[in-house]
């Protein structure tokens, strides 16, 4: 994230300190979208991945007074909605299940472009790219704990690794780790569909 932008969630926060709700509204605007795709992904469920992030929410807005200004709004915030869903999971003893559907960006207007110029589909691949989509799912819901919240922040969130070790509370090299052996467990399980798709 860029200083600009940090410093504008700044600005914010401070308003919203002497208490201008508007100026929270305003931080939950810009973050909701993206951090319900984060809810979501930890929690596999519309409604649960709403409620959490809601009370997420109304944590922040209530314990604003005991944000620190050394760090950014959005990681601090993260760390309140990575910790609601811990929480939720261990609460429920579910099975985690991450939804890999990708975010609606600037960019969706030029892939529907280049979808439309594709005038020739084919329905293999297309079934194939399914199938490999449910196991890639499947195969971050088989992660630890660890191993998948560290590699949703940063593959599907793309959170920078020293914003994931301040997210859950641990060093840099922790975090690499973790994110090491999500990775290489993942490309176990998915390497023989990746082979027949030609990713590898």
């Amino acid at each position: 994230m860029q200083g600009q932008e940090l410093e504008l969630d700044l600005q914010l926060v401070r308003r919203v300190k002497t208490g201008e709700r508007a100026a929270f509204d305003s931080l939950v605007d810009k973050y909701k979208e993206k951090t319900f795709a984060l809810a979501f992904n930890m929690l596999g469920n519309y409604e649960d991945a709403k409620d959490i992030l809601q009370e997420a929410f109304v944590r922040a807005y209530v314990n604003i007074k005991n944000f620190r200004e050394d760090s950014s709004f959005y990681t601090w915030f993260y760390k309140i909605l990575v910790n609601l869903c811990r929480d939720f999971l261990r609460r429920k003893s579910a099975q985690r299940k991450v939804f890999v559907e990708p975010l609606k960006t600037q960019d969706d207007e030029e892939a529907k472009m280049i979808e439309a110029a594709d005038r020739s589909p084919n329905p293999s691949e297309a079934a194939l790219d399914k199938e490999i989509q449910a196991m890639a799912e499947e195969a971050i819901n088989l992660l630890s704990e660890k191993q998948r919240t560290v590699f949703i922040l940063r593959h599907i969130q793309g959170m920078k690794i020293d914003e994931i070790a301040k997210v859950l509370n641990c060093n840099e090299s922790t975090v690499k780790v973790h994110l090491f052996r999500a990775v290489r467990n993942l490309q176990k399980s998915l390497l023989p569909y990746l082979s027949i798709r030609g990713g590898i």
